[in-house]
């Protein structure tokens, strides 16, 4: 991916910073999963956005761990 098309629309503003900093040490394939990933985050922000919550909404208290997912 050429460094002209980094600063696109469609490429998240996380991965524009990212190329910016660490571009030069990716190539082609690491760059495109940034991107790749860089949009399923942002994917990821906005449906959170939408949900609705009042001042009384208390946090979830039970959390299980997805099985087999790297950190």
């Amino acid at each position: 991916m050429s460094t002209s098309s980094d600063h696109t629309p469609e490429i998240p503003a996380m991965a524009v910073a990212a190329l910016a900093r660490f571009g030069d040490r990716l190539d082609d394939s690491q760059r495109d999963l940034l991107i790749k990933t860089a949009r399923q985050l942002e994917g990821a922000a906005d449906d959170l956005r939408r949900w609705e919550l009042v001042n009384g909404d208390e946090p979830d208290m039970s959390f299980a761990a997805i099985q087999g997912q790297d950190s």
